[in-house]
Protein backbone atom coordinates (compact mmCIF):
# COMPACT_ATOMS: atom_id res chain seq x y z
CA UNK A 1 0.00 0.00 0.00
CA UNK A 2 2.54 2.25 1.04
CA UNK A 3 4.37 2.21 -2.69
CA UNK A 4 1.11 2.70 -4.37
CA UNK A 5 0.86 6.32 -2.18
CA UNK A 6 4.54 6.77 -3.09
CA UNK A 7 3.85 6.13 -7.07
CA UNK A 8 0.85 8.22 -6.85
CA UNK A 9 2.05 10.72 -5.25
CA UNK A 10 5.42 11.05 -7.25
CA UNK A 11 3.18 10.94 -10.38
CA UNK A 12 1.03 13.65 -9.34
CA UNK A 13 4.30 15.41 -8.42
CA UNK A 14 5.39 15.05 -12.39
CA UNK A 15 2.13 15.65 -13.69
CA UNK A 16 2.17 19.50 -11.34
CA UNK A 17 5.62 19.92 -13.00
CA UNK A 18 4.51 19.61 -16.75
CA UNK A 19 1.29 21.44 -15.97
CA UNK A 20 3.46 24.41 -14.17
CA UNK A 21 5.55 23.95 -17.02
CA UNK A 22 3.21 24.03 -20.27
CA UNK A 23 1.23 27.28 -18.35
CA UNK A 24 4.73 29.15 -17.59
CA UNK A 25 6.42 28.60 -20.86
CA UNK A 26 6.33 32.18 -23.50
CA UNK A 27 4.38 31.82 -25.81
CA UNK A 28 7.12 31.63 -28.10
CA UNK A 29 8.29 28.36 -26.93
CA UNK A 30 6.24 26.39 -29.71
CA UNK A 31 7.84 23.21 -28.89
CA UNK A 32 9.14 23.12 -25.23
CA UNK A 33 5.35 24.35 -24.38
CA UNK A 34 3.96 20.92 -27.38
CA UNK A 35 6.73 19.06 -25.11
CA UNK A 36 5.13 20.25 -22.14
CA UNK A 37 1.58 19.62 -22.60
CA UNK A 38 2.27 15.77 -24.42
CA UNK A 39 4.09 15.33 -21.13
CA UNK A 40 1.07 16.37 -18.71
CA UNK A 41 -1.51 13.79 -21.18
CA UNK A 42 1.21 11.23 -20.02
CA UNK A 43 1.20 11.99 -16.21
CA UNK A 44 -1.93 12.40 -16.34
CA UNK A 45 -3.10 8.88 -17.67
CA UNK A 46 -0.42 7.21 -15.22
CA UNK A 47 -2.13 9.31 -12.24
CA UNK A 48 -5.55 8.01 -12.85
CA UNK A 49 -4.48 4.86 -13.24
CA UNK A 50 -2.45 4.96 -10.29
CA UNK A 51 -5.85 6.65 -8.51
CA UNK A 52 -7.98 3.54 -9.82
CA UNK A 53 -5.44 1.22 -8.29
CA UNK A 54 -5.05 2.81 -4.72
CA UNK A 55 -9.18 3.96 -4.50
CA UNK A 56 -11.15 1.72 -7.49
CA UNK A 57 -12.64 2.07 -10.71
CA UNK A 58 -15.71 3.90 -11.26
CA UNK A 59 -18.26 6.31 -9.54
CA UNK A 60 -17.35 4.34 -5.91
CA UNK A 61 -13.40 4.86 -6.47
CA UNK A 62 -13.81 8.67 -7.19
CA UNK A 63 -16.05 8.97 -4.24
CA UNK A 64 -13.72 7.28 -1.63
CA UNK A 65 -11.14 10.05 -3.26
CA UNK A 66 -12.90 12.94 -3.33
CA UNK A 67 -13.64 11.98 0.23
CA UNK A 68 -10.15 10.77 1.55
CA UNK A 69 -8.02 13.30 -0.13
CA UNK A 70 -10.59 15.94 -0.47
CA UNK A 71 -9.65 16.07 -4.42
CA UNK A 72 -11.41 15.22 -7.56
CA UNK A 73 -9.81 12.59 -9.89
CA UNK A 74 -6.92 14.12 -12.40
CA UNK A 75 -8.85 12.94 -15.12
CA UNK A 76 -12.08 15.08 -13.75
CA UNK A 77 -9.94 17.97 -12.67
CA UNK A 78 -8.54 18.16 -16.38
CA UNK A 79 -12.06 18.20 -18.12
CA UNK A 80 -13.53 20.36 -15.10
CA UNK A 81 -10.40 22.81 -16.09
CA UNK A 82 -11.47 22.68 -19.91
CA UNK A 83 -14.61 23.09 -19.98
CA UNK A 84 -14.07 26.83 -17.38
CA UNK A 85 -12.10 27.91 -20.78
CA UNK A 86 -14.45 26.93 -23.22
CA UNK A 87 -16.97 29.07 -21.43
CA UNK A 88 -14.86 31.61 -21.00
CA UNK A 89 -14.47 32.35 -24.49
CA UNK A 90 -17.70 31.50 -25.25
CA UNK A 91 -18.84 34.21 -22.60
CA UNK A 92 -15.80 36.55 -24.65
CA UNK A 93 -17.21 35.73 -27.67
CA UNK A 94 -21.04 36.60 -27.07
CA UNK A 95 -20.08 39.86 -25.29
CA UNK A 96 -18.10 40.85 -28.19
CA UNK A 97 -21.15 40.19 -30.42
CA UNK A 98 -23.30 42.04 -28.05
CA UNK A 99 -21.42 45.04 -28.07
CA UNK A 100 -20.99 44.92 -32.33
CA UNK A 101 -24.67 44.94 -32.10
CA UNK A 102 -25.55 48.03 -29.52
CA UNK A 103 -22.61 49.59 -31.63
CA UNK A 104 -24.58 48.97 -35.05
CA UNK A 105 -27.86 49.94 -33.20
CA UNK A 106 -26.64 53.30 -32.32
CA UNK A 107 -25.45 54.43 -35.26
CA UNK A 108 -28.47 52.90 -37.36
CA UNK A 109 -30.47 55.06 -35.01
CA UNK A 110 -28.29 57.96 -35.27
CA UNK A 111 -28.73 57.78 -39.41
CA UNK A 112 -32.21 57.23 -38.90
CA UNK A 113 -32.45 60.39 -36.40
CA UNK A 114 -30.78 62.62 -38.83
CA UNK A 115 -33.15 61.26 -42.17
CA UNK A 116 -36.14 62.10 -40.08
CA UNK A 117 -34.48 65.53 -38.50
Amino acid sequence: MATMELELSDARDALDYWERRARTLPRRAVRRRREAREMAGRWRARVAEAERRAYGRGLLGALLLVISEGRLPANARHTGRALARNAQRAALLMLAAVIALLVIGAYAAVEWLSAVF
